[in-house]
């Protein structure tokens, strides 16, 4: 898992993830003399967590750069101040730009215009030190951060082939990931899954039905017979779930899946800066990892919740899909390219059917008024000759009620359309 978002139940400010032994240790990118330990809790325990850039303090963070630690000693007469730094700095994009350029100057203006400082005070000329140590010592490359809270960018059918593009550039590019994805071999192979296959687009109607239904998802075991085998990419038309997520991908090993969740990255940043971010990391990042063994279950806590919900309603052949062009262009570039040309699909619910149901309410059971989850299951089957024979097979969750009947969730109801061939 990359989505490690902590944050420090004393202050609530967001803290620094380190991989160390085989674990994950938080700090604060800044440690005070005899101030408060760290306490980590995760940040969705809060309203909102204070998430800035450790030079600027006004933007949220974007890269995360690597240095040797530093200790501050400020003497203010008759008190001393010891500020010991994290070796990792959260930075944001217009922070990383005057890092990446040496433009160690410009830099201190930028965060002395911020705290209002004369140039030539003696604060400002201790922070025109701490820059210079922090661009000087700075390890070679750096690491995108993934744990951000960033406006939804609506991801368009048309444009799934050069997102999908993008985002495989961006696994097998240099630019840094959060563990896992610090592995190059394990980068790699989801870039290659994501080359192969059709691209997946959930239109809306589906989307706000996922959205609804998700979180009542009973388990379910993740298996070949509802994980689609020829999709490479797919996504919604909206961000789903709590952790809000606009795409996933997967790819099948010999006793399992490694799925990754992705979220769309997208900032109010000057347009040089902006430009930078989407040549080198695209619109997509991945902020989910992980690898599960067959029949592992998923329930309606679990961040891919939202992808298992869509999974089963697709498996349960209650929808239909359409092909549709690329951008313009965008196949002639494939075939110069040598590529076979992009299959994309949007998935929609099938529609209503019209017809009328007689209900006898002389006796017996009234027929549900809604439609809801069914339990995944196992059924005694008949079989063979004569069907004398007994097998039990399994049974996925499904979503059971009158055909056209709303679907009955958590707090919300929805038309779902028929689902007969």
């Amino acid at each position: 898992m990359i989505d490690h978002d902590m944050a420090c139940g004393a202050c609530g400010y967001a803290l620094v993830a380190i991989h160390r032994d085989g674990g994950v240790v938080y700090e604060h990118p800044v440690t005070p003399a005899a101030d408060h330990p760290t306490v980590p809790v995760p940040a969705d325990r809060f309203d909102s967590v204070f998430r800035r850039c450790h030079l600027c303090s006004v933007h949220q963070p974007w890269w995360e750069y690597r240095t040797e630690a530093a200790t501050v000693e400020t003497i203010d007469d008759p008190v001393t101040i010891i500020e010991r730094y994290s070796s990792r700095w959260h930075v944001c994009g217009e922070c990383a730009h005057l890092i990446d350029t040496d433009d160690r100057p410009a830099l201190t203006r930028r965060c002395t215009d911020v705290m209002n400082w004369a140039p030539d005070s003696p604060a400002a000329l201790l922070l025109a030190g701490l820059h210079e140590a922090i661009i000087l010592s700075r390890e070679p490359g750096r690491t995108l951060i993934t744990t951000g809270t960033w406006p939804a960018l609506p991801l368009k059918p048309p444009a799934l082939p050069r997102i999908r593009d993008r985002l495989a550039a961006l696994l097998r590019g240099p630019t840094g990931l959060p563990h896992p994805l610090a592995d190059p071999a394990v980068r790699h192979e989801i870039a290659d899954g994501l080359d192969q296959g059709q691209f997946t687009w959930i239109d809306g109607e589906f989307t706000d039905l996922i959205e609804q239904v998700h979180t009542d998802l009973p388990a379910t075991p993740v298996t070949e017979r509802i994980v689609p085998s020829r999709v490479s990419l797919l996504t919604w038309a909206n961000p789903v779930g709590p952790h809000r997520l606009a795409a996933a991908s997967w790819t099948r090993h010999q006793h399992g899946w490694r799925i990754v969740a992705y979220r769309t990255i997208h900032a109010d940043l000057p347009e040089h800066v902006l430009t930078a971010l989407r040549h080198e990391v695209g619109r997509l990042i991945p902020v989910h990892v992980r690898d599960i063994p067959d029949d592992h279950t998923v329930t309606a806590d679990d961040p891919l919740a939202p992808l298992a919900a869509t999974w089963l309603v697709i498996a349960q052949q209650l929808t239909r899909d359409e092909p549709t062009p690329p951008e313009p262009g965008l196949g002639r570039s494939y075939r110069r390219a040598r590529r076979p040309p992009p299959d994309i699909r949007i998935v929609r619910i099938k529609p209503a059917a019209r017809r009328t149901t007689t209900v006898n309410t002389a006796g017996g059971r009234r027929p549900p008024e809604h439609r809801f989850w069914v339990s995944g299951h196992t059924r005694h089957q008949p079989y063979g000759p004569g069907r004398t024979l007994r097998r039990d097979i399994p049974i996925d969750p499904y979503l059971k009620g009158p055909d056209g009947a709303p679907i009955k969730a958590s707090t919300t109801v929805r038309i779902l359309g028929d689902h007969h061939h």
